[in-house]
Formats: C-alpha cells, structure tokens, sequence
C-alpha cells in the first residue's frame, strides 16, 4: 500500500502520506519490514535476527522503518529523524512510506484508533515536514 500497489486504509494520516509520495529511485533488495523488536542480544554471542518480515524495496526502507518505529514506540526523539538517515539516497520519501506502512499495517489488524493517532500525529507531522523540505 505504501508503494501505491494496492490502495490505502480511508484515513487522514495516509491522505497525507499519499500527497507527498514522490518516485524512488534507489536500486531494491531484500530488506526486514519489521527489525527493531526482532534482534536478540546475548552476552558474548552475536546478534541473531528473528522473525524475518522480507521484502523487496530500496535497500534504505528497512533503515526508515526501524527509525519510524523507534520514534513511535520507544520514544527515540523526533529531532534524531533527520541524523539517523544521514548519507541513505531518497531518505525523506522512504520515511513517508515508512510511516504510510507502519500505519496501513495498525488498520489492517484493527489496531489503529484515535489514541494510537493521537500519539503518532507530531511523527506524521515532523515527517511531512522533512518531504516538504526536500523539494
């Protein structure tokens, strides 16, 4: 839905999203949808990444998710947005579709309410801004 493959959820948050989808140009891989709770850390062993969630995007896009998902849910500041996409091509629209994915995924479970909005509205709004500013 937030490559316009199939249409997204009635919402105003994705409305929003949907206007600022611009053309991506980066190259696609394989990427994790769903990384940021899906690594496991042990003392003197490697991390191991569980629940794989594949799929094929530009190589950026699984770096924008877990961005998008630690602002929304750890609470990582919305002002590291910016810095943590430093030197990754396209990275304003990837965070647009980021955030588009993470939403239409809530509205598919039957997840998303006024309270889960509510909460994400200044990540809606600070990434917005960032797609704005970039062109």
């Amino acid at each position: 839905m937030a490559w316009e493959e199939e249409p997204l959820p009635a919402d105003p948050m994705l409305k929003r999203f949907a206007a600022e989808f611009r053309r991506v140009e980066s190259p696609s891989q394989m990427i994790h949808g769903d990384l940021l709770g899906n690594v496991l850390f042990a003392e003197g062993m490697p991390a191991t990444i569980i629940d794989w969630a594949p799929y094929w995007r530009p190589a950026g896009l699984g770096t924008a998710i877990a961005v998008v998902d630690a602002v929304c849910w750890p609470g990582t500041p919305i002002e590291s947005i910016p810095v943590l996409g430093q030197g990754i091509a396209e990275w304003e629209q990837l965070l647009v579709r980021a955030l588009a994915f993470r939403i239409a995924t809530h509205h598919l479970l039957g997840v998303w309410n006024s309270a889960l909005a509510e909460r994400l509205a200044p990540v809606v709004d600070a990434i917005v801004a960032l797609a704005r500013s970039e062109h």
